[in-house]
Parts: C-alpha cells; structure tokens; sequence
C-alpha cells in the first residue's frame, strides 16, 4: 500500500462513555491488517463536529459563508482528511485503521458524510446504571460528587450516543451491540463477519497482556482495573442508588426495552 492511497477502510468505534468501547477497540485491533490499540482521537472530534454545527446552523449562520451545503461538507472534509491522514501514518499505514472516541459518537453521522475513505462503525451498548455507575466513579475519584443533575445530563447524553441507530443514513454501515454479550462466541463470529477481519482473536486482547501499567494510567480518574486484562463483562461496582436508577430507567427507557435492560439493573439472556 502507498502513502498516497490510505487504507482499505476506516472502522469508528463508538458507544456512550464508560459504556465498553475500549475493550472493543482492542479487541478489534487484534486482527491483522489492523492497527495496534491506541488512545483516543479526541483532536479531530471538533472537525466532525463542526460539520453538525455547521448544517444545525445553516439557515441562520453558515449559508452566509457557503452557497450550497455541498461545500460546507467539501470544506469539512479536507480538514478531516489531513488529520486522518496523519493518524494513519503515525498507526504505521495498516491496512484496515480502527479508531475510536466515545465522545465522536453522537457525530457519527457526520463522519460518515465527510469521511472520504470507506468507513464502518461499531457502536457498543451497555446497560445505562452501568454507564452511569461508572461514570460515578469517576466523578468521585476527581474529587466531584455526582448530583441529580448530573444523572439527567448524563443520562440524556446516553440516549444521545445512539441517535444514529436509526438514522436511515446510517443503514448498513453500523453494527451495534451489548457489552454484556462481550467475549461469546458468537459475537466475535459476527463482527469478524461485519469488519471483514477474520483473524479478530479474543486472545489475543490488549497484545497479550504484555503492558504494564504504570502508575500515572491507575492515577487517571478515567482509569478501569479491567484494562489490559481479559474480556469481562462481570459487574465490578456496587449498583447505582435507587434514586438515580429512577431517572436513568425514565429517561432512557427506550433504549432499554430494546436492548433487553431491565430497571432493576438485570440484563435479559439472549
């Protein structure tokens, strides 16, 4: 493969934050061809999101900077382009480049309008007391108690993150599923299939457990004792207080019946 052409395609993985998309990017870049695990792409976020703004605000701002929608889209895209194109080269130009960013997820998609290589997204779900009960803990490990205003944000936040499951633009480039479904076997079978990377290995996961984790990583308020370590899904925290469960199972309802989350915090078996 040339500098000059790119890779074969990009895979965006995405999720709510705290929700399992760590562990998902590793395990997708387990396989060969891909690119090695890597942190977030956090810089480039503000591009894709600009474009969002961008057509938010078209009737009211950007008409006045661009004549058709169309160029505000060729714009975006040569800026998201050349940073893309800088981080696949920084990847050591793999084949297929798998990158994520939680927070990327509500503007998934605007990458897929901008983006100019081939692009695929994996969206992982988990059972929003988790994700809010996570969160919690980070929150406390800043130093920041978490109040009721925070769970109807966050909450809120979390619906957000999976707007683009039934964004009809989206229809076929998007497989979604639930973290708690994580290392069965069937599920690897099925994003081998999606991804096209047959040779995603579970045993592969975080290099082998070959990283050794400093004490800067564990000081990180974002930090998870599961990092680095086998796939599991087991519950390592106490569940979130009556209190916010209510509002999370108000708000986030829909999702929930969908995904088999009950609003006792159980998971439908499927």
């Amino acid at each position: 493969m040339s500098e000059t052409t790119g890779p074969r395609k990009v895979i965006f993985v995405g999720g709510a934050p705290r929700s399992g998309t760590s562990v998902t990017h590793a395990l997708l870049c387990t396989a060969p061809g891909c690119n090695d695990y890597h942190c977030e792409i956090s810089f480039v976020r503000p591009i894709y999101e600009s474009y969002t703004v961008g057509m938010d605000q078209w009737q009211s701002h950007t008409s006045h900077f661009f004549k058709v929608p169309e160029h505000l889209k060729l714009h975006v895209r040569k800026l998201a382009q050349q940073s893309m194109f800088y981080i696949w080269r920084v990847l050591k130009q793999p084949v297929i480049m798998c990158v994520k960013d939680p927070l990327l997820t509500q503007n998934f998609a605007s990458v897929k309008a901008v983006t100019e290589w081939p692009t695929q997204f994996v969206t992982v779900l988990r059972h929003p007391h988790d994700v809010i009960r996570s969160q919690q803990e980070v929150y406390a490990r800043s130093g920041i108690e978490m109040t009721v205003s925070d769970v109807y944000r966050l909450a809120d936040e979390y619906m957000h993150s999976y707007a683009h499951l039934d964004d009809p633009d989206m229809e076929g480039s998007v497989f979604h599923f639930r973290y708690e479904d994580l290392g069965q076997d069937w599920l690897t079978d099925q994003l081998r299939s999606f991804t096209g990377m047959g040779g995603i290995d579970p045993l592969q996961l975080w290099d082998q457990g070959s990283h050794q984790t400093t004490e800067a990583e564990k000081a990180d308020p974002f930090y998870s004792p599961k990092y680095h370590g086998p796939i599991d899904t087991t519950r390592r925290l106490d569940p979130l207080s009556p209190e916010f469960q209510g509002i999370v199972n108000r708000i986030c309802a829909p999702l929930m019946e969908r995904c088999g989350y009950l609003p006792d915090g159980t998971v439908e078996v499927w």
